[in-house]
Parts: structure tokens; C-alpha cells; sequence
């Protein structure tokens, strides 16, 4: 495929709550239960497919904003999968596979954005994840024309260091990061206070604005 061919696929839209749509091809339902759980408690919505035809039913019925297909299983036929969604769409693909240079480079020759070696480390894979996300549905959408305020007075991203994608929230002290509602809590005086949900620092967050 060339060029110019991917650049004029479609993306869907990016959801205005943040909670981005991922889907995963993975017929080992114990990985995927580990990885699928990780990813829902950041926040994402997730779909999981055991076959590249089930794997495409799913994709044509949620629409998703980013693959993550595992590509070590024969029985699996992840190839056949890319191969077909590339056909007709540019979402970010992630693909998981075996620590190996020849799988690497036949992954990014199907289409694949990214190439995730096995075994997975959480924090690696979110970090992928989140900068594909920002890189497909934040850089590319058009500029706003106004910022909304700050209604806590706390730190807030540099947005041109493009850390963070749009509505999402991190914790400095321990690295937790998801959709700012995550964040968000009520106090006795029914005020919004910023808290991590993971180490409850109420210290250490930044968040994006747009």
C-alpha cells in the first residue's frame, strides 16, 4: 500500500468522553483477560476477538481507535487480519509478537504502527497505547480556537510537549495515568478535588485542558 493510499483511509471519530474504543485479537484467554483487564481499569473500552474472523466482525461492528493483534499464533492468522483492516482503514495497529527481528520487520510490512516483543511489560505497552492514541486523534484534529479555563489552579501540561491526549489525567509520584473523570472527587463541601486513584496523591496531577 502506498503512501498516499494509507494517508486517505478513515479514522473514526474520537469519542468526546475520552473513552477510546480498543479492540484485540488474542486466542490465549488468559492473556488476553491480563491484558484486557490493565487496559479497562485505565479507562478504555475494550473488544476481544479469538480469530481473524471474529476479529473482523468485531472491528466492522465497534469501530475501534486502535488494534492491539497478537501475531505469535499460527491458528490465530493475525496477518490476514492486518492485512484486511489495512485495506480500509488507518487506525493505529499494534502488534505482539515473539522478541525476534524478522517478526518485527514482517509486522510493520503487513501495516503495523508498532511492534510490542513478548512478554509484556504493563507500563511499556500503556506508554504505546496512549502515544498512538495522541498522535492519530489529538495532533491530527484541528486546532481549537479557545481554551477552556482552569477550574483547580493545577499544574497543567505543556500541551506542545504532547504528553498527555485530550481529557486524560496523570499522577507524577506514581505514574498513574487515564480519563480526567478518574481524578475527579467530590469532598464534603461538594467541591471537585483532583485525586490520583491509584496512590490517592491529591499532590502530584496534571492533566491536559482540551
Amino acid at each position: 500500500m502506498s503512501n498516499t493510499q494509507s494517508l486517505s483511509l478513515p479514522l473514526p471519530v474520537a469519542p468526546d468522553d475520552n473513552r477510546f474504543r480498543l479492540l484485540l485479537l488474542e486466542d490465549d484467554e488468559t492473556a488476553a483477560r491480563l491484558i484486557l483487564g490493565f487496559l479497562e481499569r485505565t479507562g478504555f473500552a475494550c473488544g476481544h476477538a479469538t480469530s481473524a474472523e471474529s476479529g473482523m466482525a468485531a472491528f466492522d461492528q465497534s469501530n475501534p481507535h486502535l488494534l492491539l493483534v497478537e501475531n505469535s499464533s499460527s491458528a490465530l492468522d493475525g496477518e490476514a487480519f492486518c492485512r484486511s483492516v489495512r485495506e480500509k482503514s488507518a487506525i493505529p495497529m499494534l502488534m505482539i509478537g515473539p522478541s525476534d527481528e524478522s517478526a518485527e520487520v514482517a509486522a510493520f510490512k503487513l501495516g503495523a504502527d508498532d511492534y510490542l516483543a513478548q512478554p509484556l511489560r504493563p507500563a511499556i505497552l500503556m506508554a504505546r497505547v496512549v502515544a498512538h492514541l495522541r498522535r492519530a486523534y489529538r495532533y491530527n484534529a484541528p486546532p481549537k480556537v479557545e481554551a477552556p479555563a482552569n477550574p483547580f489552579g493545577l499544574p497543567v501540561e505543556d500541551e506542545t510537549e504532547g504528553i498527555l491526549p485530550s481529557g486524560w489525567a496523570q499522577c507524577d509520584q506514581c505514574g498513574h495515568s487515564g480519563p480526567r473523570a478518574q481524578f475527579e472527587k467530590k469532598n464534603v463541601f461538594d467541591e471537585i478535588k483532583m485525586r490520583c486513584p491509584n496512590c490517592r496523591s491529591t499532590e502530584h496531577i496534571v492533566f491536559s485542558l482540551d
